[in-house]
């Protein structure tokens, strides 16, 4: 006990250092960096944030009016979030949202959140912290998925305002188990008052980590609504979309790719074009930074492929080429519903797979690499033989070459892909359950 007590105090002396660091490294960012140098915008943003949280709370807030405080680390997370505010103000009215995230990934989509303010998180300070949410006067505060930050946390407690966990999920390798980690999130997951967990087994791993068991209820991923939604309406207004829904030919849609992902799928692509000359590809990098989107054409170059850029089409299907670019952002969704087949990135690298929900939710089979364990969708659409690995480029030629050859299992595991999400549906009117609950025993 006495070590454990040690240990979590040291780390706690760690985590304030690196602050302070951090804190006074933003001092010297004063002007606003370029869009792909994201840790350095993180350090800007957050030298302005705390201070536009304070003014929109001292000129704007209204007294008597719910304001819930949503915090989302990145894009998946934000999806999540969006979700679940929108349910708020829709079972709710009249409420004020205050929506803040952690990386700069985020910073252009928060910008159309459904919130009366957002920002950056600002350093997590005690004594900063302690002023914002006497300030904001939240009715609750709604961490998502899984990023619990200590000090606010804690001010949060001292306040009585009650913590939810929306979205939770700690996939079986997450580094919050694991020693020395797991001694600090004991420490901070134990404190949120209510968790709400995507699934069983991440409810049990919240439970390996001291969580009492009666203060998790299964509430399923609001991402699924969303991806529902979006698969069903058409998301973006791109005209250059109708150039590719013309065409209609054997079209791999690979979405949220890094470099790992786009090196296997061209040596893959070149296998398959051998015979099926027909076939194309659409590469979506994760971020469409300028410098990505130089890469991944160079990638495609180098292999001998003509390559256009998305944003250079015409209305004529046969400038397609062979692999098309996508550089700019918000059409994603609807790529996937004209794909036969999806890849979805990330699953070479150590910052794990992206979301298989919106693919599977247009009804195509879904394809990622190996490591996949941090998505609890990816598990059950391979159980559900709607999901396929591929390790290699060699797997990848041969499970697509079986795919086209069987119309019929392909076709099968598309509808396997939309099953999973229309029996997955349900997830944002649960959690907005679970807030009210919690605030109805808050008395708030």
């Amino acid at each position: 006990m006495g070590y454990s007590y040690s240990m979590t105090s040291l780390a706690k002396l760690v985590y304030q250092f690196l602050l302070e660091v951090l804190r006074f490294a933003s001092v010297f960012v004063r002007v606003k960096p370029k869009r792909s140098r994201k840790f350095l915008r993180g350090l800007y943003g957050r030298r302005l944030s705390c201070r536009k949280l304070l003014k929109w709370a001292e000129n704007v807030r209204g007294h008597n009016v719910l304001t819930f405080w949503i915090h989302a680390s990145s894009v998946g997370e934000l999806i999540q979030a969006k979700s679940v505010a929108q349910g708020l103000r829709k079972r709710l009215g009249n409420i004020h949202i205050v929506f803040t995230f952690f990386s700069a990934s985020a910073e252009k989509m928060a910008a159309n959140f459904p919130s009366e303010v957002s920002g950056y998180l600002p350093w997590d300070q005690s004594r900063k912290m302690a002023i914002l949410l006497d300030a904001l006067s939240p009715s609750a505060l709604l961490f998502t998925q899984r990023e619990v930050w200590p000090n606010l946390n804690d001010q949060a407690i001292i306040r009585g305002i009650p913590t939810v966990m929306i979205a939770g999920t700690l996939s079986e390798d997450s580094k919050k188990l694991k020693w020395p980690w797991r001694l600090f999130s004991n420490i901070m997951f134990r404190q949120i008052c209510s968790i709400g967990a995507i699934s069983e087994n991440d409810g049990k791993r919240f439970e390996e980590l001291g969580v009492d068991k009666d203060r998790i209820q299964l509430t399923g991923d609001p991402a699924v609504d969303v991806a529902y939604d979006g698969a069903n309406s058409l998301t973006s207004e791109q005209c250059n979309l109708d150039c590719i829904k013309n065409w209609g030919g054997s079209l791999i849609v690979a979405g949220s790719t890094y470099g790992a992902d786009e090196e296997m799928l061209l040596h893959a692509l070149t296998d398959i074009k051998k015979v099926r000359p027909e076939t194309r590809m659409v590469i979506v990098p994760h971020e469409v930074f300028p410098t990505n989107i130089r890469k991944s054409i160079r990638r495609c170059a180098d292999r001998g492929f003509e390559v256009v850029k998305f944003s250079g089409l015409s209305n004529d299907p046969e400038t397609l080429g062979d692999v098309l670019v996508v550089d700019v952002m918000g059409v994603l969704p609807d790529l996937y519903k004209l794909s036969r087949i999806a890849y979805v990135g990330g699953g070479f690298g150590d910052k794990g797979l992206h979301s298989v929900l919106e693919p599977a939710a247009a009804g195509v089979p879904v394809l990622f690499g190996p490591k996949y364990k941090n998505s609890e969708a990816a598990s059950s659409l391979l159980e559900g033989g709607a999901g396929r690995v591929v390790s290699d480029s060699v797997i990848m030629v041969h499970v697509i070459e079986d795919y086209f050859l069987d119309e019929a299992r392909l076709l099968k595991a598309g509808r396997n892909a939309l099953g999973y999400v229309e029996r997955n549906r349900g997830a944002t009117d649960k959690t907005v359950d679970l807030i009210c609950n919690v605030l109805r025993t808050f008395n708030r």
